[in-house]
């Protein structure tokens, strides 16, 4: 039986615009005997663009989730990439389509294409950076102090805990001692971090305070914690960054390397 075709549309809303129309077809999973593309059109409007994906599913629910992932996935990157909060919305008509933004950072078919290119080879490769990245965006995205926090420190967290070199303080499989070794790998000695001092056993220690109910919520503690978000968003993409220079890049000098 032929697979049914669905087009799936989406708002893609954020200080970015695109000159004209753009269509091209986008690779979609990894069987090289069984490779199919998804039609990706995108079109210009005040907020942001307009993007029509097609899917290959039963149902049209299924449809719409494997739309959001394969494109979410690229959103993500092309957050990381231009450091802006990109949102992701169902288009059925119900987006306010007066919001605008005053500046705009201009697509090129390019760039849209090297975000899908990045995010398919990472979900190859690096799945565990794919989803890092993935927090990332989501921290970019939120107005919510805590929301943010959680979502820039798992950043720090996921990563800490797969890209570290083993040694006698990891072994124990203690996070907080893989985020230093991690930072140590990727940022070089502690004297180089350009972070406060004692500053990862501080973070560690307000994300277990919240997360276990520990940490107060009144006006005063959420604004104590939204001081935090800037150094804590900043490092968390310098990691991200620092990451993909010495890992993945790799693969475009003949080396093709896996996560460890």
């Amino acid at each position: 039986m032929d697979r049914r075709i669905w087009e799936v549309d989406f708002d893609v809303i954020g200080p970015i615009s695109i000159e004209r129309k753009i269509q091209f077809k986008q690779e979609k999973g990894f069987d090289p005997y069984d490779p199919f593309y998804s039609d990706i059109e995108l079109s210009k409007c005040p907020y942001g663009f307009k993007a029509t994906i097609t899917a290959y599913a039963d149902t049209i629910d299924i449809a719409e989730t494997v739309a959001y992932v394969f494109f979410g996935r690229m959103r993500d990157v092309l957050s990381l990439i231009n450091d802006m909060p990109i949102q992701l919305h169902k288009n059925e008509g119900l987006f306010n389509s007066g919001k605008r933004f005053a500046s705009r950072r201009k697509l090129k078919k390019a760039d849209i294409i090297e975000a899908f290119t990045l995010s398919r080879e990472l979900e190859v490769l690096h799945p565990t950076l794919l989803r890092a990245i993935g927090w990332y965006s989501k921290g970019k995205l939120s107005h919510n102090a805590i929301d943010q926090f959680f979502a820039f420190w798992n950043v720090v967290e996921i990563l800490g805990k797969k890209y570290h070199v083993e040694t006698e303080r990891t072994k124990g499989g203690k996070t907080k001692n893989q985020i230093y070794q991690c930072f140590e790998d990727y940022f070089g000695p502690l004297s180089e971090w350009k972070l406060p001092e004692g500053w990862i056993d501080n973070m560690y220690s307000k994300r277990n305070m919240i997360f276990h109910g520990g940490e107060d919520t009144t006006l005063d503690a959420i604004n104590e914690i939204s001081k935090m978000i800037p150094l804590l968003e900043r490092t968390s993409k310098d990691l991200i960054n620092n990451i993909i220079d010495k890992e993945y890049k790799k693969i475009h000098h003949g080396l093709v390397i896996t996560e460890p």
